[in-house]
């Protein structure tokens, strides 16, 4: 843990007195039940039921050192790492063998995969300052992207999100009247030093935004020299919050065109992702619904990209773009490849190329306990001719329960079936086979202490 150790030097330094330091974060550890994600029990791959325990520690540090001046930080520690992972390894000094692994009962942070000695488990993800001036804020650093429901930017605050996006930025924030506005320069790729292949973006964004209210739109321009890359993308966000009632929207574009890598030369780029929803309560009673659309692309082998893929930290379901599906189990299972086998997977872990419709009902039984329901229906929104009949990714029933019995503690457990649609079902590999039309389960059991 010796990451930590300039922050401990930082609190116990005289000088630190005069720096007010508040702390942000959680902690979640979780475990998920599936049978199957392969959505087939004739597939001769089909990995039958699978689980998994995992931690997360987010820490985030605040350190207001003057009232003109903060320091901002982001640390994770034992991201996603599964429970069990990795034991001790030591030699017996007497006999010099190893000890059995049924005898061992020291788990230490996974290290790197070259066996470094810095613990791969701990990660300094974000780290930026502020300088508040008489005209504005000034912020610089590498810093959390979130604007709008998040379907575009997401900055995975949340203990439910895995990712979160993330910019080297210098941005500049004012409020003039009742607006507010926003200027940023991103390096979001760093090549070779003295060579124009480095992606940046430049950023403008005004908001008006009340308690009640909020609007506002988010420009973005992006480019690439040595690919001749140059990229649009504009983004319209609005809430409204009246009485029990909060409607909010977001609507997102993006076009350009050059290369993108990978001999994906000569490329134009016109895709749109929309989401519109509305939550209320009554008296106990919780009703809200979804609907959103990513563009789909009729003619994916050409040089014309139309599809959207959601933020992958917009989380609506527990299976369905949640987790890759269908997954095969690996012929031969490695730590490349973690036993799986991903070559038949036709979704993943993004909204993408779908139009999709979420009504949920819940009720709240006692101030510390809810339960809803939720029904989660897609469909892909644009297909290749061959496989137009073959839109419906299908149906998943989540039911959720939510405990939080104490200030800062939540207990969530969740269950989902999932029903399979002909998008998977009509699909069939020379080579994997086919059969992926059987209704997967799945369960999620999350605790979280967050302050």
């Amino acid at each position: 843990m010796s990451i930590f150790l300039p922050l401990a030097l930082l609190v116990a330094s005289p000088g630190a007195s005069a720096a007010q330091l508040e702390w942000a974060g959680h902690y979640r550890a979780r475990g998920l039940l599936y049978d199957s994600l392969s959505l087939s029990d004739t597939n001769a791959q089909s990995e039958g039921t699978s689980n998994l325990f995992d931690h997360r520690l987010r820490l985030q540090p605040r350190f207001h050192i003057t009232e003109r001046v903060g320091l901002y930080a982001q640390f994770d520690a034992l991201n996603l790492v599964p429970w069990g992972e990795q034991i001790e390894a030591w030699e017996d000094p007497v006999t010099g063998d190893s000890t059995y692994l049924a005898y061992d009962q020291t788990l230490v942070s996974p290290t790197t995969t070259t066996g470094a000695a810095t613990p791969s488990g701990i990660a300094v993800t974000r780290a930026w300052g502020e300088i508040y001036t008489d005209i504005g804020r000034f912020r610089f650093g590498r810093v959390p992207l979130h604007w709008g429901a998040g379907i575009w930017q997401n900055d995975g605050f949340s203990p439910d999100a895995e990712y979160g996006d993330t910019a080297d930025r210098i941005q500049f924030t004012s409020r003039v009247g009742v607006l507010y506005l926003m200027a940023a320069w991103d390096v979001n790729y760093e090549g070779y030093l003295n060579v124009p292949d480095d992606m940046q973006s430049l950023n403008a964004a005004f908001a008006y935004q009340t308690e009640s209210l909020g609007v506002g739109f988010h420009n973005q321009y992006r480019w690439q020299p040595s690919e001749s890359l140059s990229l649009y993308t504009g983004d319209l966000w609005a809430r409204a919050q009246m009485g029990s009632v909060e409607i909010e929207t977001e609507v997102v574009g993006v076009f350009g065109a050059g290369n993108l890598g990978g001999g994906a030369n000569d490329m134009r780029i016109s895709s749109v992702g929309a989401m519109l929803r509305g939550n209320a309560e009554f008296d106990k009673i919780l009703v809200g619904v979804e609907v959103g659309l990513a563009t789909g692309d009729a003619e994916p082998d050409d040089s014309n990209i139309k599809t959207f893929t959601f933020d992958r930290d917009h989380n609506l379901t527990l299976m369905m773009f949640e987790e890759p599906m269908p997954l095969l189990e690996a012929t031969t299972a490695n730590e490349t490849n973690g036993g799986r086998d991903y070559d038949a997977v036709l979704t993943g872990e993004g909204i993408r190329n779908a139009m999709y419709l979420r009504p949920r009902v819940g009720y709240r039984f006692l101030p510390e306990l809810t339960a809803d329901v939720a029904v989660f229906g897609a469909q892909a929104a644009r297909l290749p001719e061959a496989d137009r009949d073959n839109k419906g990714y299908g149906w998943e029933v989540d039911a959720t329960v939510t405990y939080e019995p104490y200030e800062h503690f939540a207990l969530r457990g969740m269950f989902g079936v999932f029903l399979p649609g002909k998008y998977y079902s009509s699909y069939e590999d020379d080579e994997l086979g086919g059969g992926f039309d059987k209704p997967a389960l799945g369960g999620k059991l999350m605790g979280t202490v967050q302050f």
